[in-house]
């Protein structure tokens, strides 16, 4: 019993000192949430953490505000001038994920983000996914916190101008 012990006791310390590590990272985008008064478009909310893929060591960065609530305030703010009575949009399935390219020169990170979207007007309908992919060189000593909130502000308006056109082409 001894023997079985200290085999796994000398295991679990091989596994501590090697193999890749699982980093998070908290993030603070509040500053992207800003407020505005357009109760009729709503964006699912859900806890979402954004993984970091590309890179050797495991990265998660856990925005607050989360995501959803993030892209529901830019939309919010963008949408609001397209109003037009009995207008309804509703929004879900928000999906966010970061890569890194080390290969390509400079390296870059890319956000991947996208939303589908249920534009209601007056009985009359259409759904839609929207999904952007904003780049940028990657951050420099790795800060991958504010690489996110400069790309998923980005992403939130790109995905707003695209929706707003929709809402614009709605028949009203």
């Amino acid at each position: 019993m001894k023997k079985f012990a200290w085999i796994a006791g000398g295991a679990l310390l091989l596994a501590a000192c090697g193999g890749s590590q699982d980093t998070r990272v908290p993030v603070a985008l509040g500053s992207l949430v800003t407020p505005a008064s357009a109760p009729w478009l709503q964006v699912e909310q859900d806890q979402q953490d954004v993984e970091v893929r590309g890179l050797e060591d495991s990265l998660t960065l856990k925005p607050t505000p989360p995501v959803s609530e993030v892209l529901q305030a830019r939309l919010r703010h963008a949408l609001e001038p397209a109003y037009f009575t009995d207008l309804v949009v509703h929004c879900e399935q928000v999906f966010a994920e970061m890569r890194v390219d080390t290969e390509a020169t400079p390296a870059n990170v890319t956000l991947e983000l996208g939303t589908h979207c249920a534009i209601n007007a007056r009985g009359l309908g259409s759904d839609k996914t929207y999904h952007v992919s904003p780049s940028m060189p990657a951050p420099a000593r790795g800060d991958y916190a504010k690489a996110l909130a400069a790309l998923l502000a980005t992403g939130a308006d790109d995905i707003a101008r695209q929706l707003r056109a929709d809402v614009g082409s709605t028949p009203h």
